[in-house]
């Protein structure tokens, strides 16, 4: 008799199985807790240069306006909960003009360039990055920082001007947080704008703030035949522009020029009809090109009293074609701003 062994085998699976997750990588990086960067809309209100000698180029006045809005930025950032230290980082929109040590000087308008110093950490001048402050939990949204409510600006005179300039809520300077030394964060938490005026007294009027009016009657628009050329059969008409001035702009060099819509070849103000221009002259028929510093006449003014001072400026003006086309018929109106400035 046979007896045959056998084995059974058994088999078993086993089955290995974990939960996964993905970790949240934090960036570090701090915006306004609404989403948006804070406006800190600040105002210095007016700043009088009174010293009339000052209003020269290069003159640099310290501290000349400061703001203080006493509002707080409230931010949220993407960091673990927990209390880390901020840096902060400020930029500006401006151009930069000259940098004078570590100090940055930026154009405001043709007639100002300014630095910014924002109170972070003390008192900053703009730009800086970085600049390590107090530790916080940001993680929630539920805490603020004055950073750019206060601070102040040193002016510098580039370009002497007569009566007033002004900052028409210019952006300044962006402030930027984040919670870690060398995380830039890629917008800011508060964006600040600034108001003010700044006044040289030194006052000139033209034609006593009127408005001058010039009419050159009737003509045929066939008289318009080439571009850049007064019209023909037109007589120039001639105009006195009288300009007074006070005891501190008689000190000055002052010059008239003329502001307005160029035309194409920039030697004429381009009226409401496309094909017609008004070109203006000295008494020495010499243009008087729109826009250009360099086309503008000095003035010499002669003493009325002590404290009045004042000129006849004679001034002519004719029509030219812009395009060399037959103008539609119909009245044409052009406009242009005689400017009294410092050279």
């Amino acid at each position: 008799m046979k007896i045959t062994f056998g084995k059974t085998l058994l088999q078993v699976m086993v089955v290995f199985c974990a939960s996964l997750s993905t970790a949240h990588a934090y960036t570090y990086t701090c915006k306004g807790k609404s989403g948006h960067p804070t406006n800190i809309s600040g105002s210095f209100g007016t700043v009088t240069i009174s010293d009339t000698t000052l209003n020269v180029v290069g003159q640099v006045f310290d501290h000349a306006a400061s703001w203080n809005t006493g509002g707080r930025i409230q931010v949220r950032c993407d960091e673990p909960s927990g209390t880390r230290s901020r840096r902060f980082t400020a930029t500006s929109p401006l151009v930069p003009t000259t940098l004078e040590g570590t100090t940055q000087w930026f154009n405001v308008n043709e007639y100002l360039d300014a630095t910014i110093n924002v109170a972070v950490q003390g008192n900053r001048y703009v730009p800086f990055k970085n600049i390590r402050g107090g530790g916080a939990n940001d993680s929630a949204g539920q805490t603020s920082m004055p950073a750019g409510t206060t601070g102040f600006l040193d002016l510098k005179i580039i370009k002497p001007f007569v009566g007033t300039t002004s900052f028409d809520n210019i952006h300044v300077a962006d402030i930027f947080l984040s919670k870690q030394s060398g995380v830039y964060s890629p917008e800011p938490i508060a964006q600040v704008f600034l108001n003010g005026v700044i006044s040289v007294p030194q006052n000139c009027s033209v034609n006593a703030g009127a408005v001058i009016h010039v009419d050159f009657g009737t003509m045929y628009n066939t008289d318009f035949t080439a571009a850049g050329q007064k019209a023909d059969n037109v007589t120039p008409q001639t105009f006195s522009v009288p300009v007074e001035c006070n005891y501190g702009a008689s000190l000055a060099n002052l010059s008239l020029s003329l502001k307005g819509t160029a035309t194409a070849n920039g030697d004429a103000i381009q009226s409401d009809n496309p094909d017609v221009g008004v070109a203006i002259t000295d008494q020495n028929s010499a243009l008087l090109r729109p826009n250009d510093d360099s086309s503008s006449i000095r003035l010499a003014l002669d003493e009325i009293d002590t404290e009045t001072f004042s000129t006849n400026v004679m001034l002519s003006a004719y029509p030219v074609s812009t395009t060399g086309n037959a103008p539609a018929e119909g009245t044409f109106t052009a406009l242009a701003v005689l400017r009294v400035d410092f050279s």
